[in-house]
């Protein structure tokens, strides 16, 4: 008898590196939106996550955001066609741009709805936006997979309780990411500019 290959749920697309590039520099240069990292719980405690993070926004006319939002709208559209996913999902409105030093990282084991007020959320997207060669990579245990921070790596999974997940801390190497969610409904009066030409393209 063959056994059919357990479903995961989590995907990985390949984003070009340059991108990313760019995203690190959009972080290093942007001083008005940093800050420390908060956890899922919006608690700020360098033993729950260590990071300084960068809002950017769904609206933003940035290049390299705009070129990201271009990219997430091709991938997750195809996301969704394979798990046939027929809800209206748009982006949340921030999203964030995460560094971690070497040493420091996120290792609490979350979900990413697991506080009040999140619950509109369906799915989660991660840009590996450097390679990370000692650890730094992700670990969902639920389902034993363990995704490594390789440059231009682009992940998408649900944002369910069922796929709690944690981030694995690099001791020597620092780590960036490009992080956000994508909700159900409309949580703001503005929708994201992909979202709002992909529903045009289909009328």
């Amino acid at each position: 008898m063959t056994l059919k290959k357990r479903m995961t749920f989590i995907e990985t697309y390949k984003l070009d590196p340059t991108l990313c590039d760019e995203l690190i520099n959009y972080f290093k240069n942007n001083t008005e939106y940093k800050h420390r990292g908060l956890s899922q719980t919006y608690e700020v405690s360098k033993s729950i996550k260590d990071s300084t993070d960068v809002i950017f926004y769904n609206q933003s006319e940035d290049r390299s955001i705009c070129w990201l939002f271009k990219e997430l709208s091709k991938y997750v559209l195809s996301y969704m066609t394979k798990y046939q996913i027929h809800s209206y999902l748009t982006t949340e409105i921030s999203n964030n741009i995460q560094y971690y030093k070497p040493g420091g990282g996120y290792p609490k084991l979350h979900y990413e709805r697991e506080a009040t007020g999140l619950s509109n959320r369906q799915l989660v997207y991660m840009l590996y936006l450097n390679t990370v060669t000692d650890e730094g990579g992700t670990h969902f245990p639920c389902q034993n997979v363990t995704t490594p921070a390789v440059k231009g790596d682009l992940i998408v999974w649900p944002a369910e309780f069922t796929h709690p997940h944690q981030g694995i801390i690099s001791p020597t190497e620092e780590k960036y990411i490009a992080t956000g969610w994508f909700v159900i409904g409309e949580v703001t009066p503005r929708k994201s500019k992909w979202l709002q030409e992909q529903n045009n393209e289909k009328k």
